[in-house]
């Protein structure tokens, strides 16, 4: 009886385990299939390449799209959809490699990314990205409907594998930008069969990337699939990504102790059990967080309660106890690392443009500012932020900060990801906690956000210097002259403040021991896979 007992009790251990194996790992034609499980926190605002602004969609889109070209593991260019290209001056001849396909096998050619440039120039397609092609000769005239025949912007059609594009100007990083998803290729066809429906399910999109997607539970878990039809498959060692939208940090956390989850985010809070572990990385992810003001609130319309607004916030008490996380004060809006004229851009133009907190200052700006507007009755404002906990606490803590030293009554609201987009985009705040990521490694990707009416400028605010800064910058082949014409917008703008920058953003995630070769980036996509394995 003993021995029947026994050997019920290995026979149900064996069950168990076999029922609890590694949920990584899924048996396919008797070879383990490799199934990567991670938290990207919520869900995309739109996965269409030529619309998208944020950073999650940019993740997933940088894996389901190819650009003309990708970036290696290092940063540097590499070929993508085209295998080669010739500069001359301004044009830029691409030969596009003839194995590229669409997920359903039609070839991907050089009609593609003329149609899909066109569209990202579309008036009526409202890109806030279109800006990123005005590198291209008349494509900002066409964008701004200075001129309607899109012939005389600089993409030519030579045959379905050879683009030409000529450039405005001379632009040695434009091959860097082309991995960008508004350069991202629509096939036309598909395009026109779908109409308004194209991106918002997976049925109603095709893919050209590593990856497709399989499934899409919205708000939940978007699963990627290795694509059979890319050209570069073998390279690709994960078969499936299971991308989870899990908002609350507890609850990824826990999913990632239970096995559930291969890489996770972790907080300012969560990180002190974890300083010492090797499943821990912290990188910077480049991305300068700030309150953002509606200039056309009567409140805001005025400089002097901006920066008031600005002087009240404590920054290094933001960091240090409220996030915890290894973030950075920000007094400049452009982060560190950045190429400069001489050594990196804050280097040569310092880190201190305005004051980290200067509560006497900011009570005596605010009461003459109440004054030059006639306010006589207590002021309220409402902010605008995120739904997560780390957003919950930031807007709490603004809340006090600006409640204890302006006597403001501070009222937050918190909304949904998408929502918090599309009342940017709207203009339907008085303020907002918002963030910006690097697309490009160069001050630019910054600075050209807040030119008059720029698409990503939603604060209403407009310089007539700032704006001819700017452009001087994007013309000039000088790197001395861009970087000087850069630095002096960048001191406009905060002593203006349409925009508050409060902190420069470091992340921390948790990493299975097995997974190998993931790449956490500053510039563009947050985290890479295109070199990652599980041991």
């Amino acid at each position: 009886m003993k021995k029947l007992r026994f050997l019920l009790r290995f026979l149900l251990i064996v069950v168990l385990f076999s029922a609890c194996g590694d949920k990584k790992s899924a048996d396919k034609d008797g070879v383990a299939e490799k199934i990567l499980r991670v938290n990207v926190a919520t869900e995309p605002g739109t996965l269409d390449p030529q619309i998208l602004t944020d950073s999650v969609a940019i993740q997933v889109d940088g894996n389901i799209f190819e650009g003309l070209t990708r970036q290696d593991k290092d940063g540097n260019v590499i070929p993508g959809v085209a295998e080669s290209w010739d500069v001359e001056g301004n044009i830029w001849t691409f030969k596009l490699r003839k194995d590229a396909k669409w997920s359903n096998g039609e070839p991907v050619t050089s009609r593609d990314f003329a149609f899909a440039w066109k569209r990202a120039l579309d008036p009526e397609t409202a890109a806030e990205y279109s800006y990123m092609l005005y590198y291209i000769k008349n494509a900002e005239k066409y964008n701004m409907e200075k001129i309607d025949d899109f012939s005389e912007v600089g993409i030519k059609v030579v045959d379905d594998y050879t683009l030409e594009v000529e450039l405005e100007r001379p632009a040695a990083y434009f091959a860097t930008l082309l991995s960008f998803p508004t350069y991202y290729p629509l096939n036309e066809k598909f395009y026109n069969e779908v109409g308004d429906e194209y991106a918002l399910e997976k049925d109603t999109m095709l893919f050209n990337g590593p990856y497709l997607i399989d499934s899409w539970e919205h708000d939940s878990k978007i699963v990627l699939k290795k694509n059979p039809e890319y050209w570069n498959k073998e390279m690709f060692k994960i078969d499936q990504i299971d991308m989870f939208m899990i908002n609350d940090s507890n609850t990824a956390l826990n999913m990632y102790l239970n096995n559930e989850l291969d890489i996770t985010g972790i907080s300012g809070d969560q990180l002190p059990d974890y300083k010492d572990s090797s499943e821990l990385t912290t990188y910077s992810d480049g991305s300068v967080w700030y309150l953002e003001l509606n200039t056309k609130d009567k409140l805001f319309s005025n400089k002097k309660i901006r920066e008031a607004f600005a002087l009240a916030i404590d920054r290094k008490t933001l960091v240090d106890i409220i996030r915890k996380d290894g973030s950075q004060v920000a007094t400049s809006f452009v982060p560190a690392g950045f190429p400069g004229k001489n050594k990196t851009f804050r280097e040569d133009y310092g880190f201190e443009i305005f004051e980290d907190g200067n509560a006497e200052k900011a009570k005596k700006l605010f009461a003459e500012g109440l004054a030059e507007l006639g306010y006589s009755k207590p002021v309220t404002v409402t902010l605008l932020t995120g739904n997560s906990d780390a957003a919950q606490k930031e807007g709490q803590y603004y809340q006090e900060q600006l409640s204890r030293k302006l006597g403001i009554n501070v009222k937050l609201e918190q909304v949904t990801f998408q929502i918090r987009l599309q009342r940017m985009t709207s203009k339907d705040f008085q303020a907002v906690l918002a963030g910006w990521g690097p697309d490009y490694n160069d001050p630019m990707t910054y600075m050209d956000l807040w030119i008059t009416s720029g698409g990503n400028n939603h604060t209403g605010w407009s310089n007539a210097e700032y704006d001819r800064l700017i452009d001087l910058a994007y013309n000039s082949s000088d790197q001395e002259e861009r970087m000087d014409a850069m630095a002096e917008a960048e001191k406009i703008l905060l002593t203006e403040f349409p925009v508050i920058p409060t902190f420069f953003r470091s992340r921390n995630a948790l990493v299975k021991p097995n997974v190998k070769g993931v790449i956490f980036r500053a510039v563009g996509s947050e985290r890479i896979f295109d070199y990652a394995d599980i041991e």
